[in-house]
């Protein structure tokens, strides 16, 4: 081998070695270039991404505001909606007081005739202690209702069936001195005149009176014709007439008196 030869070889790997090199510088320099892009690429993002952060807190912002004032709207509607509340319950207290008060009117209205009718249907049924009582409720609370008059009659009647003959002479007498023009006075002074001749010998004449005021100012009634009965049976009968004795009557002799 020529020392030529031997020289060459080692020009031949540093030539190689160069060659290595620049390569190297070149990949790097590339990958440099891309990192470059990527960087800008990268900055480029960050920029938009800023951009879009200063957007997303604008819109933020203005979220906000729209909060606060959908938050101002609601409690304005809040307010309007207690008010129509406060203005409702107004009118249904007043709706219902009203209501309350034509109920109780109405009540007011329906009582009398339900203490009447229940009271007659208990007179009705023979339930006398329960007449009587209804009818004195009535009395109690409408002494001078439209169903007054029969009240005081039928109240008469229960008692004289119960036997309770001087309440229900009062009853009676309640009847005539209240309702002169009622259309029960014949009942009521016959009743009257019953119940008094129940009460004792005492009583007897004004109970006759009153039967013959039934026999004279009511003669074609019914009560008449049993008020005459009933004086029939408490007449003492007429003594008979002591007839005349026919010619004059003979006038005894005078014994002569003789002087002494």
């Amino acid at each position: 081998m020529s020392v030529k030869k031997y020289f060459f070889l080692p020009l031949c790997l540093l030539a190689g070695g160069c060659v290595a090199t620049q390569q190297d510088m070149l990949q790097m320099q590339s990958q440099m270039d891309d990192l470059n892009n990527n960087l800008t690429t990268m900055q480029k993002n960050q920029a938009e991404l800023a951009v879009k952060m200063d957007d997303l807190s604008k819109n933020l912002n203005a979220s906000s505001e729209s909060m606060k004032d959908i938050s101002g709207q609601m409690e304005k509607l809040t307010g309007r909606l207690d008010e129509i509340d406060n203005s409702m319950n107004k009118r249904v207290n007043v709706i219902g007081q009203s209501i309350k008060k034509q109920q109780e009117e109405m009540e007011t209205a329906l009582l009398p005739s339900k203490l009447y009718n229940d009271a007659y249907n208990a007179y009705l049924g023979n339930n006398f202690d329960g007449a009587a009582a209804g009818f004195k409720g009535y009395l109690a609370k409408f002494p001078n209702g439209e169903m007054a008059e029969s009240s005081y009659f039928y109240l008469g009647e229960s008692l004289y069936l119960k036997e309770h003959w001087q309440d229900a002479a009062l009853a009676y007498a309640t009847v005539l001195e209240k309702f002169p023009r009622s259309v029960r006075i014949p009942a009521a002074r016959l009743k009257y005149a019953l119940a008094l001749l129940k009460l004792g010998e005492e009583k007897k004449p004004e109970a006759m009176k009153y039967l013959r005021s039934v026999v004279k100012d009511f003669p074609a009634s019914q009560e008449a014709k049993t008020a005459k009965d009933y004086l029939t049976r408490l007449s003492p009968p007429k003594p008979a007439p002591v007839k005349p004795s026919k010619g004059p009557a003979k006038t005894p002799a005078r014994t002569p008196v003789k002087k002494v």
